[in-house]
């Protein structure tokens, strides 16, 4: 396990190198290589000391001059049994929140997968492995496959050759769909982090992907479960079994521990659920989990704002509806908008369409109304 560990280390170049393929573990830490200044390092070492569980006890007596002796750190430091990692939650509904888990409970998930895909011959990856969809399917899982991984990024040729397993999520499947007139034969595909539309997904099977696995999960529990289109429920992986709460349902792991659901959820079978929706009341952006209240919470504290609303636009981004203060122009408040948005929102948190009007659109019942 710790070799995989290791292996990942390696490969999270691609993240901030995408053009060093021919990377290796020579490659200085300072300025011919990272170009981390001493305050960096330390950061650099306390990340890595966060995510695979070491102190400073195990750190050699000479600082560290290249990305390979990281590398020894982690592969010396890291114990042999029970070994843990840990992930951050994105923090875009609130403090982002640490989460560890034993490896050997994702590497049991892999080892499901693998179960699944025992016939694919590489994976190709558009995602990182520093978050825990990408550390199971682009590390974990090759690893008990025993097969190659690839590195791609949209807009560069894909090069999908048969049996490949593309691990994606729902924007970059999009894009793929938009750039792919028609896939070559026995490609399967997987996403995660984001809600799969089953419009997208008819698109992609129509372009010709043998197959599409939607996997349900979260930062906090790992795998939930996993669906392959068209169907429409998700069966839950083999670790985990519901129980009831408060009449609602909550996730155990048969050893006692129990984990809520990031979603509500309606029982359709013994091991089988369907997400009906967010229990936090956020929707998801590009993979970031954003709170509506929040956002409209920001715009209204702009000065100019006398109201705002926010929704999920068609094109799964946000939209606003925004009422101006008292002899506000519209044309010069969307700018005072954007550069407060830009300050203090993130990229997936900002509504990428502003509409202005005397008041909030509102139904007969008094209930807001959608707006185009």
């Amino acid at each position: 396990m710790t070799a995989v560990v290791a292996a990942e280390i390696r490969r999270l170049r691609h993240a901030d190198l995408p053009n060093s393929p021919d990377w290796e573990d020579t490659t200085p830490i300072g300025d011919q290589g990272l170009g981390l200044d001493s305050l960096e390092r330390l950061s650099a070492l306390g990340g890595l000391a966060e995510v695979f569980g070491l102190d400073d006890a195990t750190l050699p007596d000479r600082p560290a001059r290249y990305v390979g002796d990281w590398v020894d750190w982690v592969i010396q430091g890291h114990p042999p049994g029970g070994s843990r990692i840990t992930v951050k939650t994105s923090g875009s509904t609130g403090p982002s929140v640490s989460c560890t888990h034993p490896l050997s409970d994702l590497a049991d998930e892999a080892g499901y997968f693998a179960q699944r895909l025992a016939d694919r011959r590489r994976i190709v990856a558009l995602v990182p492995a520093h978050h825990l969809y990408g550390l199971i399917w682009t590390a974990l899982l090759p690893d008990a496959l025993g097969v190659p991984v690839v590195m791609r990024e949209i807009g560069t040729a894909l090069d999908l050759v048969p049996g490949d397993l593309v691990v994606a999520v729902p924007d970059q499947w999009r894009a793929i769909r938009m750039l792919t007139r028609q896939f070559p034969g026995d490609i399967i595909g997987v996403s995660s982090a984001a809600p799969l539309q089953d419009m997208l997904a008819d698109a992609l099977i129509a372009a010709g992907l043998a197959g599409l696995f939607d996997i349900y999960g979260s930062s906090e529990t790992g795998g939930i479960a996993i669906r392959e289109h068209p169907a429409t429920e998700y069966d839950l992986l083999p670790r985990w079994s519901l129980l009831p709460r408060d009449g609602d349902w909550e996730l155990t792991d048969g050893c006692g521990a129990r984990y809520a659901l990031p979603d509500h959820i309606d029982r359709t079978g013994e091991r089988r659920i369907r997400p009906t929706g967010r229990r936090d009341g956020a929707v998801q952006i590009g993979g970031h989990n954003v709170s509506l209240t929040h956002v409209a919470e920001t715009l209204r504290r702009i000065d100019g704002v006398a109201d705002a609303a926010v929704r999920l636009h068609g094109n799964d981004r946000l939209k606003a509806f925004v009422v101006p203060g008292d002899g506000r122009d519209p044309a010069e408040l969307a700018k005072v908008i954007e550069e407060s948005m830009a300050a203090s929102l993130s990229v997936p948190e900002r509504p990428r369409n502003l509409t202005f009007g005397p008041a909030l659109p509102r139904n007969t019942m008094g209930k807001l109304a959608d707006w185009t």
